[in-house]
């Protein structure tokens, strides 16, 4: 999940998205879906299952961008209770929930999970959507035949989960860019449709939880998200 001497790792700093941001996240999901619907009402194109499927993953997904934002402006009226969770069974689910808008796009999804079970303290819900956040970011900067991979460890008494993508590469200025204005509505360099509302989202939750979100570049493209949470010590109780 970290290389050496091929990286970098930046505590994220997330400001809230603005309107226009928002808009910006949500324009291409919903571009999609009127071009997905203008060829449905064609009667010379015919309704394949393959069209219903493509217009309800994208559906899918705009909807969990604005359940994400929906949730994150409600958390500090919120409260729930964490608990022990086992990461890898998340990270499972999650894979599974995203690979058919995986396949859609022509990417792969792969995880990479320790065999030993790794306890975190969280909450399942709010784990969850983030990690699913994180595959959405991932796949809407990746390229035809990108990958996203997804990984959890142990590691200085807290455990990681870490998504990768295999985007554009970014310089270093690039990604001060992309680690200090997210949230803004401009966009950048590199990764144009970054507007920072599902990384907001996802940092919101991760401190939610007294976690924390670091971004990683490498040299060689793409980009890594890692969400750090406490580490659960019911495993030593067993």
């Amino acid at each position: 999940m970290r290389g050496t001497g091929n990286s970098e790792n930046n505590d994220v700093s997330f400001e809230l998205p603005s309107l226009l941001a928002a808009a910006h996240e949500l324009k291409t999901p919903l571009v999609l879906i009127r071009q997905l619907s203008l060829q449905l009402s064609d009667p010379s194109v015919p309704v394949t299952p393959e069209l219903n499927h493509r217009l309800r993953l994208t559906t899918e997904r705009g909807l969990r961008l604005v359940d994400g934002l929906t949730r994150a402006a409600r958390l500090e009226d919120s409260l729930f209770d964490t608990e022990s969770l086992e990461v890898k069974a998340i990270c499972q689910l999650v894979a599974q929930e995203m690979r058919p808008l995986a396949c859609e796009l022509g990417q792969k999804l792969e995880l990479k999970l320790p065999k030993r079970s790794l306890l975190a303290i969280g909450q399942y819900d709010l784990l969850t959507s983030l990690l699913v956040g994180l595959c959405d970011n991932a796949l809407a900067h990746n390229g035809t035949g990108g990958q996203v991979t997804i990984s959890t460890r142990e590691h200085a008494g807290r455990i990681e989960l870490a998504v990768r993508d295999s985007g554009p590469k970014l310089s270093h200025k690039q990604f001060k860019q992309l680690t200090g204005k997210l949230g803004k509505p401009q966009p950048v360099s590199g990764r144009p449709r970054s507007s920072g509302l599902g990384l907001w989202v996802a940092d919101n939750f991760a401190r939610s939880m007294a976690g924390r979100l670091t971004a990683q570049r490498h040299r060689d493209g793409g980009m890594t998200f890692i969400v750090s949470l406490p580490s659960s010590t019911q495993l030593s109780l067993l």
